[in-house]
């Protein structure tokens, strides 16, 4: 049978649960709470447990499974609903880059603005959405109600040119001495964003795929290809593959250094050996141009202990059949990748890799002085700025000049570091979320983020801004993760642009998903803090095992070995979802995400944000 159809009926049924224990099974049936809908605006009777669920905490954290689930987005908007009627929250606070965030807060308190226009300024599709725009509906509507009042925000701050803005206006206004320092450094770091350069020393362009773990575990693997060249100076072409372990260790790699072939040569296979290790928990491989020129690649084969892998389903491996969608171009900026039709191998088309320029240099490390300078001083004459104006607009126009800074400084990690820059990232957000409570003070928080950044264990050996929120607020945080058992997701597929049809991948029988499901519950919500190591019916939630993790892009390998309890207080389960629907919105337009989510776009320069209020 077609390995495409094997995985349609596969999907089509319902996760296997036979080796779920039955004490697991038990446990969950006796623990878990079921809710009857994800849509809010159906009453709490079948929420009640979140009351004992959340207690006291000041902030609640809500994650989701992927970028693009409908389901999830709904029920955290129910839940929103749910704690700002019943328990007295006040602010909700999103994955979106902060000032551009604050916009949506004239909509929601005074009814300013179009909120879908609103939404779609915050620039990242993610949000773009029908759910987003029913939640934020029902926010004002709330507000209007008289039961109670709440605040849009946002914590993010890979995107911080409206916060320059927002800072360089102020600065204009009320302490013009530093008016020229602050433009030469927002221009800066705006430049610096523009370039995303990668480390020092390593200029490349990559071709990336991934590969079943499954096929591949344990097995001696011959990655080969034919590959012609021309130019190629400073560098080299080469076939790369990477296994990695659940941890984030790097298991086993060859990217063909110090063998690649450079100058011009004329089309030859080149082959990579690797024995793939047995705790193998993710593969990632492709194509590789270091330094400058251009590099061909054409016919790749693939053997594991010697027998050809074929899928026509996941891979085109002579570029015949639109092949370069099973590929994601990466690297730095000053590099392009495409199929083409001349000069092939064999058949009629190829993939290219070509160095197209160099990119601006930029001083990292000056850059940041500058910013971290730059909001010291303003911190330094806070008092005297606050009487020039008012406090509420003299803290948010430091808070601003601090994204900047903050933003600058995700960015020299990545410089040197790409998983540090996401640390820093996670750390920036956590300090946001800090300062939107300390602006509003007594207030409860409810934060929206995907599953990794709300969870307060690590993943891959990286913090999230869960982690550091505990260390921040301990014992005032309760964290919800989400799991899904099937259905489709929106997401940025390699190819293909945004689409809504991307396959949840059947859980595997050892996962979080398929113990959730073997309750065969079709929604519930599971508190993991009444779980003992030493039950046979809850231990499970201790061990290491995979649960479902996809961000804004589509993928193959959908699930990260986690420790569960580690990182959620409460598991919301929803066995059959469905894609997140786009609003029609296009200032939000898919591309390239310096993380999992987000991409830059153009503001509209006549609406700025106002500071938050603790009105």
């Amino acid at each position: 049978m077609n390995p495409l159809v094997v995985a349609m009926v596969l999907l089509a049924q319902p996760p296997r649960t036979e080796v779920v224990p039955p004490p697991a099974t038990a446990w969950i049936e006796r623990t878990a709470s079921a809710f009857t809908t994800s849509e809010a605006g159906h009453g709490f009777e079948d929420l009640a447990a979140v009351r004992s669920m959340v207690g006291e905490a000041r902030i609640v954290g809500l994650g989701e499974p992927t970028h693009g689930t409908r389901e999830a987005f709904q029920m955290k908007h129910r839940l929103l609903e749910y704690l700002c009627t019943n328990l007295g929250f006040t602010i909700f606070s999103i994955e979106a880059s902060m000032p551009e965030s604050f916009r949506l807060n004239e909509y929601v308190l005074e009814g300013k603005g179009d909120p879908a226009a609103l939404i779609g300024g915050m620039y990242f599709w993610t949000w773009n959405t029908e759910e987003v725009l029913a939640m934020v509906e029902w926010m004002r509507a709330f507000n209007l109600s008289g039961k109670g009042r709440v605040q849009f925000t946002g914590f993010d701050m890979q995107t911080p040119n409206v916060a320059a803005q927002i800072a360089q206006d102020f600065i204009a206004a009320r302490a013009p001495d530093l008016l020229d320092e602050a433009k030469a450094t927002f221009a800066g770091v705006k430049d610096a964003f523009k370039t995303m350069s990668g480390p020092e020393g390593a200029s490349f362009g990559v071709a990336t795929s991934t590969f079943p773990v499954d096929a591949a575990r344990g097995k001696r693997l011959v990655l080969s290809a034919f590959m012609r060249t021309e130019g190629v100076k400073d560098g080299y072409a080469g076939l790369w593959w990477r296994c990695d372990s659940a941890d984030g260790r790097v298991l086993a790699f060859d990217n063909m250094e110090g063998r690649g072939p450079s100058g011009t040569t004329p089309w030859t296979r080149h082959e990579v050996t690797l024995d793939i290790p047995a705790e193998t928990a993710g593969i990632a491989w492709g194509l590789i141009l270091m330094g400058k020129g251009a590099a061909w690649y054409d016919d790749i084969e693939i053997t594991l202990d010697g027998v050809p892998y074929h899928d026509p389903a996941r891979f085109c491996l002579d570029f015949e059949d639109e092949a370069v969608r099973h590929f994601s171009i990466g690297g730095q900026p000053n590099y392009a990748g495409k199929r083409v039709k001349r000069d092939a191998h064999g058949g009629e088309s190829c993939l290219e890799l070509r160095h197209v320029a160099d990119p601006k240099p930029v001083d990292h490390k000056g850059l940041l002085a500058r910013a971290d300078g730059l909001v010291a001083t303003l911190r330094e004459r806070r008092d005297a700025l606050a009487a020039a104006s008012t406090p509420k607009d003299a803290d948010w126009a430091i808070q601003n000049a601090r994204v900047v800074a903050q933003g600058m400084s995700m960015l020299a990690a990545m410089h040197g570091n790409m998983a540090r820059g996401s640390n820093i990232r996670d750390e920036c957000m956590a300090e946001n979320v800090a300062w939107i409570l300390e602006q509003n003070p007594g207030a409860k928080i409810v934060l929206w983020a995907h599953n990794a950044h709300v969870s307060r264990g690590t993943i891959w050996n990286s913090r999230w801004m869960g982690n550091y929120l505990e260390k921040r607020f301990p014992g005032q945080m309760v964290v919800f993760g989400f799991a899904t058992a099937r259905g489709k997701y929106t997401a940025i597929a390699t190819g293909r642009g945004l689409v809504s049809d991307n396959e949840l991948g059947a859980p595997t029988p050892t996962s979080v998903e398929s113990y959730l499901a073997s309750a065969g519950m079709p929604g519930f919500l599971l508190d993991l803090r009444g779980a003992s190591e030493d039950d046979p019916g809850s231990s499970w939630v201790f061990d290491m095992r995979p649960m479902r993790s996809i961000g804004a892009m589509a993928m193959d390998a959908q699930f990260t070995p986690v420790v569960v309890r580690d990182l959620f207080d409460v598991l919301v389960y929803q066995e059959e979802t469905t894609a997140a629907r786009q609003l029609g919105s296009r200032r939000a337009r898919p591309g390239a995400e310096r993380d999992t989510v987000g991409v830059e776009a153009k503001p509209e320069a006549e609406t700025k944000p106002e500071p938050p209020s603790s009105r």
